[in-house]
């Protein structure tokens, strides 16, 4: 496909190109624009799910775990290749592949007619091509510690670029200390209102049900694992609220909501793309829930990740294997088991996702549970793996 023949990795951050592409079109559907660092994904989802119980939904993510088709779907049916086939002439604008895929999200939800489009910002928020659409509402999940290369090397600074995804909507966000003052100030410069959680919406985890007070109460299964998930499902309870759904429809979207890849069990497997430090320490706090003897860890993560911090953040294991992605920014496994010495982490060294499953499944007992973390890249292969 021609989509393919653009360079995936490549970061050009400006609005150039995709304002120029922009100019004489006026989209025909409601934008929830979802940035931050962590939970972006799941957020999405969940979103996704309570409006379509009303509506014709359209969702744009990324990256992708098995093929591109996934990241722009529309009521439950992935973009199909032929589909794709007919923009290519978006090529005429020198896009980068993100950029690309962006345009071609923004007119496949104006041609299908979608009542909402929601929109995963792909890296920071300011700059970000899906920064050319009007919004009915924004969402910052939180900010951490993420690409400083591009976003800058403090909180203060990472916060002022997600939250230039602000403009003349509504925002929800889970962003605290500095972060949450950056956020206020730039939305009170744009007048507009802040719902915070731990404040507007509060959560709690109630043996496997989450328990949300917003405007009501609420008591809400999910399919979706992992402690944090309470905090992704409280700005979407808040988001049906603000968008008018009612409450069946917002206990219905979240127990149906689902993201593959994240906290994902299958057998004794359990996947989970926590590709920064903060995730990754999620991830050692949700594991917990779950019932095992002992872990075995696989990871693998992108080399202009914190490889070391999150290195550090994974919890106890019996054994950790260090291996890699078929993707140019992958980080050399010799360099990983490096980087887990020096930190007290012994890993042993594998080629790649496939060998790495083996020698976890040699390395682990009966009743431990084996974890891919890191990159979605790793977690995309091996899920692929385990589903065929």
């Amino acid at each position: 496909m021609w989509i393919d023949e653009l360079r995936e990795n490549e970061i050009r951050l400006t609005l150039k190109r995709m304002k120029k592409f922009m100019e004489g079109k006026k989209v025909n559907y409601k934008v929830i624009h979802v940035g931050g660092t962590n939970g972006k994904g799941s957020v999405c989802q969940l979103i996704y799910s309570i409006l379509r119980r009303k509506y014709s939904t359209g969702i744009y993510t990324s990256p992708h775990l098995h093929k591109v088709n996934e990241r722009i779907v529309v009521d439950g049916f992935e973009i199909k290749n032929d589909e794709i086939e007919r923009y290519a002439f978006l090529k005429s604008y020198e896009f980068t592949y993100f950029e690309a895929l962006t345009a071609m999200a923004i007119l496949y939800f104006m041609e299908k007619e979608v009542d909402y489009a929601i929109m995963e910002v792909g890296l920071g928020g300011r700059l970000d091509a899906t920064n050319v659409l009007p919004s009915c509402l924004t969402i910052i999940t939180n900010v951490s510690l993420e690409h400083e290369k591009y976003l800058g090397k403090s909180i203060s600074s990472i916060a002022k670029e997600k939250a230039g995804i602000i403009k003349d909507a509504p925002v929800i966000t889970a962003c605290k200390g500095e972060a949450l003052r950056v956020v206020r100030k730039v939305a009170e410069e744009r007048g507009v209102n802040v719902y915070v959680v731990g404040e507007d919406v509060r959560w709690k985890r109630d043996g496997k049900k989450f328990v949300v007070e917003s405007e009501e109460a609420y008591e809400l299964e999910t399919k979706m694992h992992g402690e944090f998930q309470g905090e992704n499902i409280a700005i979407a309870v808040k988001a049906g609220e603000i968008l008018g759904m009612e409450r069946d429809d917002i206990i219905e979207g979240v127990k149906n909501a689902q993201w593959h890849g994240r906290m994902e069990r299958i057998g004794k497997f359990l996947l989970d793309g926590c590709h920064n430090p903060a995730a990754v320490f999620a991830f050692a706090s949700s594991v917990k829930g779950f019932d095992f003897d002992g872990l075995v860890i696989i990871f693998g993560a992108m080399r202009d990740k914190n490889v070391r911090e999150m290195i550090s953040n994974l919890p106890e294991a019996k054994g950790y294997i260090a291996t890699r992605a078929k993707n140019v920014r992958a980080m050399d496994p010799v360099e990983i088991e490096k980087i887990g010495r020096e930190v007290g982490k012994k890993f042993y060294v594998s080629g790649d996702v496939k060998e790495a499953m083996e020698m976890a499944e040699r390395m682990a007992g009966k009743n431990d549970l084996i974890c891919i973390v890191g990159s979605l890249y790793i977690v995309g292969e091996a899920r692929k793996i385990l589903k065929s």
